[in-house]
């Protein structure tokens, strides 16, 4: 890595050697380009020396000279700092005019909004961007599309071609347009880690199994490791379909069990495996097994389900405008062996694109009913277990309520005069 820097002698800025920083970093170090980093975390420097021994990368901890050696106008691709931290505001108030600042980091999409306007004041050139998936990563780019243009041999840096076609995508000149489709995605993801987690909870007290049996039972049921994802896309996922009017109860639940997880590891000893209750309750294990696979499929599409909804009540909110059947097939290549159940939910939306929900078409919608006993009977397992599975529950709770006429939240959104409630009786 080099250790003498000059003013001015750099050509690309990276702020923050997180996994995406440390992937830009590499591709345009082959690319011969010289490259600065702004890092003050030691871990991930050390992750990138092991990962790129031999990589010509200069790093600093300074904002102030990793901004003086930049070569102007500069090019700065942020990939680290979450935006309300200090270092990010730093980093803005260094930028002058006819920079281009891209943003790539962990944000609320409505804060990329602000930060545009914010910059565009200054003549600061800005584009939003959301990276989805972990090893092939798809970018989603927005903002004017002069600048996109200028950016595209950066961008395809950070990916791989997937079939002879670029893993970039241009959404158009709605700066938020890629973060809003990243924090969908992370919020799909953490949710299905959830369903993950409690379907795992299940099989491990249901059939009294260790770690590598677990492991070795469910290698190909696509189980998303906790933690893998943050919590915060989740937690903004959540916000924006109650601001949107959307129901998206397993996503909800998923967020709720943070905190609850936090509460847990203050009561270790209540909730230990050997206090819990176990057992097969009669069960074969050939059909707990095939019961708690039927029950993460169904629960997975709802999530889905619920997810798009989001997606398309968003984009039509804040003029994004999406293809919303091309925004599910990028996700193809993050969601590993759900490829194939994207695209029936692309080909289901795009065959009617006003699809009030996806567990409306005629082939989702049976696949979901197939496999609805299952969910059911997997929650009952969990009562009689006295386990917790608040996403398996809310997914039911949703299926239900998306079939229902009639539903208990009628009675809180009617107003409670007595002469309407005294007309309930006679229903």
């Amino acid at each position: 890595m080099a250790n003498v820097a000059l003013p001015n002698q750099f050509h690309i800025g990276i702020a923050g050697l997180d996994s995406s920083g440390r992937r830009l970093a590499r591709a345009l170090s082959e690319k011969r380009l010289t490259i600065v980093a702004y890092e003050c975390n030691a871990d991930n420097i050390k992750t990138l020396q092991e990962e790129a021994p031999g990589i010509s990368i200069h790093i600093t901890d300074s904002i102030d000279q990793f901004v003086g050696l930049l070569r102007p106008f500069r090019t700065i691709v942020v990939t680290g700092p979450d935006a309300g931290s200090s270092s990010c505001g730093d980093l803005l108030e260094q930028l002058e005019a006819e920079d281009l600042l891209i943003d790539a980091g962990n944000c609320y999409f409505k804060d990329c909004v602000r930060r545009a306007r914010l910059l565009a004041e200054r003549n600061i050139r800005y584009m939003g961007m959301g990276i989805i998936g972990g090893k092939d990563p798809v970018v989603l780019a927005c903002g004017h599309h002069e600048v996109f243009q200028s950016t595209v041999p950066v961008l395809e840096s950070m990916t791989s071609t997937q079939n002879g076609e670029s893993s970039v995508s241009y959404l158009g000149s709605a700066v938020a347009a890629g973060h809003f489709i990243k924090m969908i995605h992370d919020g799909i993801e953490y949710s299905l880690a959830q369903l993950s987690q409690e379907t795992s909870d299940l099989l491990k007290r249901a059939l009294v199994m260790d770690d590598d049996e677990l492991h070795e039972v469910t290698k190909a049921w696509q189980m998303i490791a906790p933690g893998s994802v943050r919590a915060d896309a989740a937690r903004w996922t959540s916000q924006t379909a109650h601001e949107l009017g959307t129901p998206t109860p397993t996503i909800d639940a998923a967020v709720g069990m943070r905190t609850l997880s936090e509460l847990e590891k203050q009561n270790d000893f209540a909730t230990t495996l050997f206090r819990q209750p176990l057992g097969h309750f009669s069960d074969d294990r050939e059909g707990i097994l095939d019961e708690l696979q039927g029950a993460l499929h169904v629960a997975t599409i709802i999530t889905y389900a619920e997810a798009i909804a989001v997606l398309a009540t968003g984009s039509d909110r804040y003029g994004f405008d999406f293809d919303v059947p091309e925004v599910i097939r990028l996700s193809k290549g993050c969601g590993g062996m759900r490829g194939a159940l994207l695209d029936e939910m692309a080909t289901a939306v795009q065959a009617t694109p006003h699809l009030p929900n996806l567990l409306y078409d005629d082939d989702l919608s049976e696949k979901v009913m197939e496999q609805q006993e299952r969910l059911r009977h997997a929650v009952w397992r969990a009562c009689r277990l006295q386990t917790t599975v608040p996403a398996l529950m809310a997914s039911l709770d949703y299926l239900d309520s998306d079939r229902g006429v009639w539903l208990p939240g009628n009675l809180i959104q009617a107003s409670p005069t007595p002469s309407r409630l005294a007309g309930l009786g006679h229903r």
